[in-house]
């Protein structure tokens, strides 16, 4: 397919597609749908619990690849916090947000769509690519590097059990204050595009994340794309 979104080139296969906007459309296996009265479409979100237990799978269909491209829009639901869990591991919620990755035991990363606290939030809730950002987060030493965006959809403190839906996430768009250095002008935001170490026929896993259960905070997506090369 067309890769005019990942490296200028074809050669890609879409492994992945959900767009919730569009008539008819439901969420994938292990992600749950929720209707907010200020959005004129659903949105696929996390259960109740805690943790990532909101996953799924996208099959390789057994094509071997070592290129992954794609792209993710949410929406802030109340109070995320970004990377304030970042001490977990790969397995665990260690972002508040969207987790990319292939393989099992271990798992390894791709990409990472975080959620932060507030648009001008310097500290371990908001976005580290925020300038001035003092959170002590420093995910280059981490297994996340630089293969991350982060976005918030308020630029004032969070209310109770609000959908933030005028300001999608990880958009490239409305970035603000401190915020705008999380979307620079040469990023291919909304889209990502990761060259992995090795070769690999492993499925694409997406998980949804957050320290705390749906319903105080999560960042429900309506759309998903995956490509692979």
């Amino acid at each position: 397919m067309n890769g005019i979104n990942c490296d200028g080139e074809g050669g890609w296969t879409r492994v992945g597609y959900l767009n919730m906007t569009q008539s008819g459309a439901t969420c994938p296996t292990g992600l749950t749908r929720y209707t907010f009265n200020n959005i004129n479409h659903p949105l696929c979100g996390r259960a109740q619990v805690a943790g990532c237990a909101a996953s799924t799978s996208f099959s390789s269909n057994g094509l071997t690849y070592n290129k992954v491209c794609g792209q993710v829009r949410g929406y802030q639901f109340h109070d995320t916090d970004a990377f304030y869990h970042l001490s977990t591991t790969i397995d665990s919620f260690y972002v508040d947000g969207v987790a990319i990755t292939y393989g099992s035991n271990p798992r390894k990363h791709i990409w990472t769509y975080a959620g932060g606290n507030i648009e001008d939030d310097t500290t371990a809730d908001g976005c580290p690519c925020n300038t001035g950002f003092n959170g002590n987060r420093n995910l280059s030493a981490t297994f996340i590097g630089s293969h991350y965006y982060c976005e918030s959809g308020l630029d004032s403190s969070p209310a109770k059990s609000v959908l933030y839906a005028a300001d999608p996430l990880w958009d490239g768009q409305q970035c603000d204050g401190p915020e705008i250095t999380c979307c620079p002008a040469n990023s291919k935001m909304p889209w990502f595009y990761r060259s992995l170490d090795t070769q690999t026929t492993d499925d694409i896993e997406l998980r949804l994340c957050s320290s705390l259960p749906h319903s105080l905070e999560d960042t429900p997506v309506d759309i998903i794309e995956l490509y692979i090369k």
